[in-house]
């Protein structure tokens, strides 16, 4: 009996993981205009990673999202990481802050604080999803690029830009050993924001651009990846990248992107 009531708890608890997954994943805000607040959680099972940015074109406002856990169906718990600047980087320097979270449908409540400093005051702010009722789909993904060398890639970091159909695209990419982050928006509104992950391997960079929930689709099921594949700018021409994308569940819509930066 006993073993029974444990695989019932244990199939209880991951069932809540799911709703959590489901109602997580995606897009939420806080604020208004150009001083909103936007932050994108991209889960993998019970754990979760992302980005939070404001304003997300500028690389000094992005910052990374991680060891995100899902407690259950209404909690969650993430790090994020304040590498060049945030709200106590004068007081602490690099930092890490800690965030306990409680999610409902279309609004997730935050409590933060610096990790280093248990004493600190929590601070609170209220999210809300930016594509309403929103669920994931969930779909099997091939896993993501991995590995590499960075030994050139720190060039790279910082914004840049490329022509759009209906905007500039502002690129923002943020280097961590052979890891390449960030994220691509324009006009970088809470809408259009999407969240990018991927690698440096030798001359060649390859990443995935995620959407999850925007721009807002009814038929989108899954995440749905753009792969990303260049090559790091060459001495005699430093300012620019050229790409080739495919569609990764429509192999068929496939193109071509150059990026100028890094730029102010």
């Amino acid at each position: 009996m006993k073993v029974i009531a444990f695989c019932a708890v244990a199939i209880v608890c991951w069932a809540s993981s799911l709703q959590a997954a489901d109602l997580l994943s995606g897009t939420w805000t806080a604020g208004e205009g150009p001083e909103a607040r936007i932050y994108v959680f991209k889960v993998t099972g019970d754990r979760f990673a992302g980005i939070v940015c404001g304003r997300c074109d500028d690389p000094a406002s992005v910052f990374r999202i991680e060891d995100g856990r899902l407690i259950d169906a209404g909690r969650v718990s993430f790090f994020i990481r304040y590498d060049v600047g945030g709200p106590a980087f004068r007081r602490y320097g690099p930092y890490r802050e800690r965030v306990e979270a409680s999610l409902e449908r279309n609004v997730l409540r935050l409590s933060a604080r610096p990790e280093s400093d248990a004493s600190a005051a929590p601070t609170s702010v209220s999210l809300k999803r930016v594509v309403e009722n929103f669920e994931l789909a969930e779909r099997p993904l091939p896993p993501g690029p991995t590995g590499g060398d960075a030994s050139k890639a720190a060039a790279i970091a910082g914004r840049w830009v490329s022509p759009g159909r209906v905007a500039q695209q502002n690129w923002v990419l943020k280097v961590e050993g052979n890891a390449v982050w960030g994220l691509v928006c324009g006009p970088c509104t809470p809408a259009v924001v999407a969240m990018i992950d991927g690698r440096i391997d030798g001359d060649t960079i390859t990443f995935n651009i995620n959407h999850i929930d925007t721009p807002p689709n009814p038929d989108r099921q899954g995440i749905q990846r753009n792969v990303m594949t260049g090559k790091l700018p060459d001495a005699g021409n430093p300012n620019v990248m050229r790409f080739s994308w495919v569609a990764e569940q429509t192999p068929t819509r496939t193109g071509e992107i150059v990026m100028i930066g890094p730029v102010p």
